[in-house]
């Protein structure tokens, strides 16, 4: 495991992983539930299907995949996350950051992208760990627990990895069952081998280093 982060990290099949800056909610912000914050919010296509975006001023917020006819309950999930935040559609702002995100032919990353993460400790320090396994690689929930020096804590992991509002970014779908079974994915099993057949894709195409 300390090989595969190592050398992913090292290396040129990374995506965006090194260009995220993570921010947590304030105390405050998780206890009034997102209370003055103004979120904004779109829907866009992407390589890997629609998905809906949201950005406070602080970053992005949230990133889901959608399935077929669960568009109203993805908003419905966004609205319970920031229960008092000030919800607004604006595409024309959060199509920048889905070209961005998924490194279209216009996009232009010069800055970390900023993420605006609202979960407890716990689920923040394994988003986090997310974070930190290399684009083509793969881990089990145990591996993530051991990296964040819970080894006991399996299913706590297992929960706060299903908890994740960014998906993608924090690649959750970098993490499957011990056996090698895929498990399941917010964004459905079929998008989940998509993205990590992708990845393993663009690792196998990137220039060795030396």
């Amino acid at each position: 495991m300390e090989v595969s982060y190592e050398s992913g990290l090292s290396g040129p099949a990374r995506l965006h992983d090194l260009f995220i800056s993570v921010e947590g909610v304030t105390p405050g912000e998780y206890k009034h539930k997102g209370a003055g914050l103004k979120i904004s919010y779109g829907i866009h296509p992407t390589p890997f299907g629609e998905a809906l975006i949201a950005l406070s001023d602080k970053g992005v917020c949230h990133l889901s995949f959608l399935q077929p006819k669960e568009l109203e309950q993805e908003q419905e999930m966004l609205r319970r996350k920031w229960e008092f935040a000030q919800l607004a559609e604006n595409s024309g702002l959060t199509s920048s950051i889905v070209r961005q995100i998924f490194d279209l032919p216009s996009s232009n990353q010069s800055a970390p992208l900023p993420l605006h993460l609202k979960g407890t400790n716990f689920q923040i320090k394994v988003w986090e760990a997310l974070l930190k396994i290399p684009s083509g690689s793969i881990l089990s929930y145990e591996d993530v627990a051991a990296f964040i020096g819970k080894p006991k804590a399996t299913r706590a992991v297992a929960s706060a990895v299903a908890q994740n509002p960014i998906a993608y970014l924090i690649p959750c779908h970098r993490v499957i069952q011990k056996m090698g079974v895929f498990g399941q994915y917010h964004g459905g099993r079929a998008r989940k081998k998509a993205i990590l057949g992708w990845e393993a894709a663009q690792k196998d195409l990137s220039p060795s280093i030396h």
